[in-house]
């Protein structure tokens, strides 16, 4: 399974007064050391925010969080100031990252009427499709006397093989999706102490 990389983008547009007020008190060269040391911050702050947040609405460990997490990187254009942070991970498998239920012995795990149940969200337990379209068509099962027997597979299509691991979603999908507008306030806030800090130093000097 291949580690898409995304790139969690926030739109630190709102902050763009507070920066122009730091800009107008330190020389450019100054000014550009702080940005820098500013989103460096911010990028290793990022993963502190993510592996706090992310439990919130998903199953989904620390430390598995903070290895899918690159540097920030600033970015500036005609929309505004923003900052991007680099996330890579490969998909969870459904009874490996994610905990399932359902599933039969040998041959009756393919025989048997039964529905794979897994843990990824916190809202509740999210129940497979009776047939997986977006694989091949065919149902989801759990071999539980196998070696693999806690994943969840899918056969790409009628035949016996080849199967295909079903998996949920990924670690970077989460900051997009229900976790996103807590990921978002926390950034931005983390990133504006920053500014007003460096801004009040600037003023001491």
């Amino acid at each position: 399974m291949a580690n898409p990389s995304i790139y969690l983008e926030i739109d630190a547009s709102e902050l763009q007064d507070k920066v122009n007020a730091l800009k107008a008190v330190v020389t450019p060269e100054r000014f550009n050391q702080i940005m820098y040391s500013i989103f460096q911050r911010t990028g290793g702050h990022v993963k502190m925010i993510l592996r706090k947040d992310l439990p919130h609405e998903y199953h989904v460990k620390a430390g598995q969080i903070s290895s899918a997490v690159g540097n920030a990187k600033m970015t500036s254009s005609a929309g505004g100031l923003g900052c991007t942070i680099p996330i890579r991970d490969s998909r969870g498998s459904i009874g490996g990252r994610y905990s399932a239920s359902g599933g039969a012995h040998g041959w009756n795990s393919l025989r048997r009427k039964y529905r794979v149940k897994g843990r990824v969200v916190k809202a509740g337990v999210s129940t497979l499709p009776a047939t997986m379209s977006s694989y091949g068509g065919q149902p989801p099962f759990r071999n539980l006397g196998s070696k693999l027997g806690g994943l969840t597979f899918t056969r790409a299509g009628k035949r016996r093989f080849p199967i295909k691991k079903v998996v949920g979603i990924a670690i970077p999908q989460m900051p997009m999706n229900r976790s996103e507008a807590e990921v978002q306030k926390d950034i931005l806030e983390y990133m504006k102490q920053r500014i007003e800090h460096e801004f009040m130093r600037a003023m001491r000097v």
